[in-house]
């Protein structure tokens, strides 16, 4: 598996997810993802507490274009494939209005025995 097929693979994942956090349906991500070390409530505090600090009213939905430039060098969806084969990590960096707004979604997708993915929701991490 190479960066480009594990981003395919990621991809409709993980705007499910993100469509969840920006509809704040938090509970609705245990439909596509497990939390390992975060509760879904502790996630949902953590994203809702950083909006308000920095008084930010959402996130964008997946489909909202990020305006960062120069866009050549930066992809909002990234992987990184494990060595091992057990699977790879995602990292998808949350917007509002189109800009980045220093929130990442951090997820593990792992091979089972069977040879599905699992995939595990690790935080939403301030970059």
């Amino acid at each position: 598996m190479n960066k480009q097929e594990a981003e395919r693979l990621a991809e409709p994942v993980v705007k499910e997810i993100v469509n969840c956090i920006s509809e704040k349906r938090y509970s609705d991500i245990e439909e596509y993802a497990e939390f390992e070390g975060i509760s879904p409530s502790e996630f949902a505090e953590s994203i809702d507490g950083f909006l308000e600090i920095n008084e930010l009213p959402y996130t964008d939905r997946f489909d909202v274009p990020c305006t960062f430039d120069p866009q050549y060098e930066y992809h909002q969806l990234s992987c990184i494939v494990y060595s091992d084969g057990r699977g790879f990590h995602a990292d998808y960096d949350l917007t509002t209005d189109g800009e980045l707004n220093d929130l990442t979604l951090r997820m593990d997708f792992l091979f089972t025995k069977s040879g599905e993915l699992a995939v595990r929701i690790l935080d939403a991490h301030v970059m």
